[in-house]
């Protein structure tokens, strides 16, 4: 998760702190290679997870058989930021 310009910094920066905080996991444990499974994360964390992600941000993050198939914290991350510029996309589209 190098060359990132700011907002993308700032987003995976928030994303790894709600991961933290709902997944109950030490943020020093949220390296991108960390497998999700050792850190403990499971199937209602990525729930929770999901939940917040969807009233922070305003999207559907339902936590689906691609996200339960994601093995690495950044996997995670990348698969949540896809869908989050998807989101922002389909409602720029709605908007013009």
């Amino acid at each position: 998760m190098t060359d990132l310009n700011p907002p993308e910094a700032e987003l995976i920066a928030r994303l790894l702190e709600i991961i933290a905080r709902e997944g109950l996991v030490k943020s020093e444990l949220l390296e991108p290679h960390a497998a999700i499974d050792e850190i403990g994360l499971t199937l209602d964390d990525l729930t929770l997870i999901g939940n917040v992600i969807e009233r922070e941000f305003d999207c559907d993050m339902v936590p689906d058989e691609e996200m339960q198939a994601c093995k690495t914290v950044r996997e995670l991350v990348m698969l949540i930021g896809l869908r989050l510029q998807a989101a922002s996309r389909a409602s720029k589209d709605d908007e013009g």
